[in-house]
Order: structure tokens, then C-alpha cells, then sequence
């Protein structure tokens, strides 16, 4: 058959870009299994191995048939699609969190089941990516990494800086800007090229203490791949990505501070067989595809997603000083 996938985002991606990441790999897999494939991305977009349309700036205010092309079988949309429900098979991937009180169509698809069930939902993908794109490096250097848009509150930098410290480990930050100082040493939105994949691969470990119920985390799976095990908070999808062989989580800031000696027979390759096993790129097309099949021959999901009043409770990592303590009472987060 003949797939759209749909992402408003400029392809392909070079540094940052999770979602344009997994959009590429189900093209590349689709392809594979024998399906054609258009990419409807942004304007400017440019991948030479993939038919590419450039997304209309009223695409959303219009039913997709409109304007997607004569001769499509199934539209996977990666963002809301706007006014009207396409009158094709179609499938809505969800990446983030719904906002209170929010409600998505039928046809509507999850990245874990934690993230599924906070939404009403059963139905998920879990997401994956290409093992054999990752380095596996048996040997570790002492210094931990942290992965993810730092600017982003519930990613919870600040407690990687502090049990870094207290735990007298450099700590190298991907995905945020700041002054390098002593053992902390910032590099920006980085990709492949620029150095993260060295860096993540060598670290002893991916810290990864999120504030927030985590759809999925694309980062502990890179991490995984490549031998590197991950130090987590609880919350979200993370206890069904990790296992007592891969990683270590954590309910409270002392959990996590403790957590380093924790890694101490933890194997590299147990680490990437996890995401061999669970994760790859090739076993996420193939769900995907049971998924379309599915709503092919039973036309919607019977399912109502809505985002739920009463989500999985978060288990929050902040080191318990006067500020922090302020924060949470007056604000609801740290």
C-alpha cells in the first residue's frame, strides 16, 4: 500500500529531533516491508531517497484529502491534523502529554502503555531506532551524560548538576547551552556529527531523572544501544524500558544519589540486547503496520482517548533544599 506519513518539521534532521527521527526510520521500514511512501513534512524539505510533499500553509484547516495526492491507502499523522477527521484510513501517533480536559479521535495511537492508560487508552507503539547506527563500547569512561532539551524544566537538569557533584563524576550536557565549569562541560543541540554519539557511547552512565510521566524517551534507548546504562526516575514509560540489568530507578533524590554504586555489574551488552530485543526500529514499522491493518478492515478504534483527570501519581527527584522546598509548595514543581 501506499502510506503518508505526517510531520510538519524540516527533513531529514541533522542535531536535535526525536519525533523527525522516528518518522524517517517507519519511511525507511515501510519501504522495506514493500509499501510506498510519501513524506508530507515542511516546506524546503529535501530527502532524496523519499517522494516529498511540502505541506500547504492551511493544511490543517483542510480535510487531509484534499490535500494529500490521489492514491493513498493510509495517512499516519504525527501531529493533531486539525479541522476534520480524515475520510481515509488513518492513524494519529500522539508524542506528548495532553493537556486537561483534552480529547483525541478514535484512531488515536500511544508510545508506552503508562502513556496510554494516562490518555484512556490501550492501544501503543512502543517506539525504536536502528541499533546498528549506535556504537557499543564495552569500556567506560567515569563521567556521566545527560541527554534531553535542558531548558525543559521536567527534565530535571538541575538534579543531574547536583549528584554529579556530590557524587564527584564529570557530567557532560547534550541538548543545552551554559558556561563549562570544573567537571561540568555544556555542548548545545548537538547530533551525530558534532560528537554525541562519542559521548554517549564512553559515559558510565545516561542520567535521566524526569519530573514528568515520560511518553517514552528516545535518549535511554540510544543510551541502551550503546552499552550505556541509564540511572532513571520511575515515572512514565521508563519502568517499562529498563530492566535490573540496563539501568537503575529511582523514586526519590536520594535514590538517585545513591544510584552509582547500583551500576556495578551492569553489562554493556545486556544493555543493547534490550533494545535489539524491545526497541528496534524494524520490530516499531512492523507493529505499526499490524496497527493499519487493523483499522483497515475495522475502520475506527473502539476506544475514546481523552487525557486523564487522575494521571499515573509522579514520583518527583529534587534534592531537598530551602528553594526547592519553596518551589513545590507555591508552584506544584521543582
Amino acid at each position: 500500500m501506499k502510506i503518508a506519513l505526517i510531520h510538519n518539521s524540516c527533513l531529514p534532521v541533522s542535531a536535535y529531533g526525536g519525533i523527525e527521527r522516528v518518522v524517517i526510520s517507519l519511511a525507511v521500514h515501510y519501504r522495506k516491508l514493500g509499501h510506498d511512501v510519501l513524506l508530507c513534512c515542511a516546506p524546503g524539505s529535501r530527502f532524496e531517497d523519499f517522494e516529498v510533499l511540502g505541506l500547504p500553509a492551511d493544511y490543517q484547516r483542510r480535510p487531509a484529502e484534499e490535500w494529500l495526492p490521489a492514491g493513498i491507502d493510509f495517512a499516519h499523522f504525527h501531529e493533531p491534523f486539525g479541522a476534520s477527521r480524515p475520510g481515509l484510513p488513518y492513524l494519529l501517533t500522539v508524542h506528548g502529554n495532553g493537556k486537561p480536559g483534552e480529547t483525541f479521535p478514535p484512531n488515536t495511537n500511544f508510545l508506552s502503555r503508562s502513556h496510554a492508560a494516562n490518555h484512556g487508552s490501550e492501544v501503543f507503539v512502543f517506539n525504536g531506532i536502528e541499533p546498528a547506527a549506535f556504537p557499543y563500547v564495552e569500556e567506560k569512561e567515569n563521567y556521566f551524560v545527560f541527554l534531553a532539551r535542558a531548558r525543559w524544566r521536567v527534565k530535571n537538569l538541575k538534579s543531574c548538576l547536583a549528584m554529579a557533584e556530590e557524587n564527584g563524576v564529570p557530567l557532560h550536557v547534550i541538548g543545552g547551552d551554559g558556561r563549562s565549569t570544573g567537571k561540568v562541560r555544556y555542548h548545545g543541540l548537538i547530533g551525530e556529527r558534532q560528537g554525541k554519539l562519542e559521548i554517549l557511547s564512553k559515559a558510565r552512565a545516561l542520567l535521566y531523572p524526569t519530573n514528568w510521566n515520560e511518553p517514552f524517551g528516545l535518549a535511554v534507548t540510544e543510551a541502551l544501544a550503546c552499552g550505556t546504562p541509564v540511572i532513571a526516575s520511575v515515572n512514565g514509560a521508563m519502568k517499562e524500558i529498563l530492566t535490573p540489568s540496563t539501568g537503575v530507578l529511582c523514586g526519590t533524590y536520594e535514590d538517585f544519589a545513591r544510584a552509582p554504586a547500583r551500576l556495578e555489574g551492569l553489562r554493556p551488552a545486556d544493555c543493547r540486547k534490550r533494545v535489539e530485543d524491545a526497541f528496534s526500529a524494524g520490530a516499531m514499522a512492523a507493529d505499526y503496520l499490524r496497527l493499519a491493518g487493523r483499522i483497515i478492515a475495522e475502520g475506527e478504534l473502539r476506544q475514546r482517548p481523552a487525557t486523564s483527570e487522575s494521571p499515573e501519581p509522579l514520583s518527583l527527584i529534587y534534592k531537598n533544599t530551602f528553594a526547592n522546598r519553596l518551589r513545590l509548595r507555591f508552584l506544584g514543581k521543582v
